[in-house]
């Protein structure tokens, strides 16, 4: 269980089964990621959550207390780096196909990489 009451698998499951932007493509229920280049990757339950909740949001700006509360499931804020380490670990999943930009004093939104 979370703080929140709902187990990881719940966070998961909510929301669409499988979420795609430019290309990059989340099956939410089994936490794995394909890019376009054919890399994939099994994300941890948060991570999917995390990355789900980003790209059905893709290009807004997303709070780090929006991302705590409604995607990780805390139910309050919490004075945590949780976030910005999954953002990390996200970023090199992801291997360059979606920029998860940082927005200071904000928090993060999720952007096409632009071709080149």
């Amino acid at each position: 269980m979370t703080r929140a009451g709902r187990t990881t698998s719940d966070r998961t499951r909510a929301g669409p089964p499988v979420v795609s932007v430019a290309g990059v493509t989340l099956d939410v229920g089994h936490r794995r990621v394909e890019t376009p280049g054919g890399h994939e990757a099994d994300l941890t339950p948060l991570q999917a959550a995390l990355l789900a909740h980003l790209m059905v949001r893709a290009g807004r700006v997303c709070t780090r207390e929006e991302l705590m509360c409604q995607a990780l499931g805390y139910p309050v804020p919490v004075g945590t780096r949780t976030v910005d380490v999954h953002v990390a670990t996200l970023r090199g999943k992801l291997e360059g196909a979606l920029t998860i930009r940082s927005v200071r004093g904000v928090g993060y939104a999720l952007e096409p990489v632009p071709e080149r």
